[in-house]
């Protein structure tokens, strides 16, 4: 089977919630993006959710990085139970919808390219499952997130880890539950519904969890055993 037979289903329900379709994805020349096998995810399956363990992750998509004010925000909460709350916009950052579901790692096996490489998987009420390749900066805290649609993997929210959420999630999203119910403290200063002004605002306390990342999160086998990633000495 096919890394696009395999995974492009999976990947209806994330793309709705990004207000995009992957005919869209494929059209737009501007939009980075890699073939299979150029680009994975540097973050293992098991370390998923500890990466994102009581943080706010704190976005914007990527079409928006020419805008002045830097892109509409999109907000998610991750708690240490597993337990996801997305607050995303559309692009106009008029109305929010406020989505809530369970987030882990998984393993993908692309037998076309010979490799297996872990998403972040998530799992809504409904049963539907969705997936997106993780790219952490462990230094920054920067987090970008990359989308798989017409045999490609697209560039989708950029953005950051930080350890309180904004207080305009509630504006966007009134029925995003509480901060005290989530046993999350809340960033008051970070009021705008644009991601580069919302920075300016206050940076946030950046998560920084460089023990997570990793470029050897994928394994190559068969023809492409060859090109499994070696680890340097001690970090084994």
């Amino acid at each position: 089977m096919s890394c696009a037979r395999l995974i492009s289903p999976v990947f209806t329900a994330l793309l709705a919630l990004t207000l995009t379709t992957g005919a869209t994805l494929a059209k737009d020349k501007k939009r980075p993006s890699y073939k299979g096998g150029e680009i994975f995810q540097n973050v293992a399956v098991e370390h998923v959710r500890p990466l994102l363990a009581n943080t706010a992750w704190v976005t914007r998509w990527w079409d928006d990085e020419g805008r002045d004010q830097g892109g509409y925000v999109r907000i998610g909460w991750y708690g240490a139970d597993g337990r996801e709350h997305s607050c995303l916009t559309d692009f106009e950052g008029v109305s929010g919808v406020w989505e809530e579901g369970i987030y882990s790692g998984r393993m993908i096996d692309a037998k076309r390219h010979s490799v297996r490489y872990p998403l972040k998987e998530g799992s809504y009420s409904n049963g539907k499952k969705w997936y997106q390749l993780l790219r952490y900066n462990g230094e920054t805290g920067e987090l970008t997130t990359w989308l798989f649609a017409k045999n490609r993997l697209w560039k989708g929210d950029v953005g950051h880890l930080q350890a309180r959420i904004p207080a305009v999630t509630w504006e966007i999203c009134p029925n995003f539950p509480s901060a005290q119910s989530l046993g999350a403290q809340v960033n008051t200063r970070q009021t705008s519904r644009f991601y580069g002004e919302l920075v300016k605002q206050d940076p946030g306390q950046r998560i920084l969890r460089p023990q997570y990342v990793t470029e050897c999160a994928h394994e190559w086998y068969g023809k492409n055993a060859h090109k499994s990633c070696k680890l340097p000495a001690g970090n084994n």
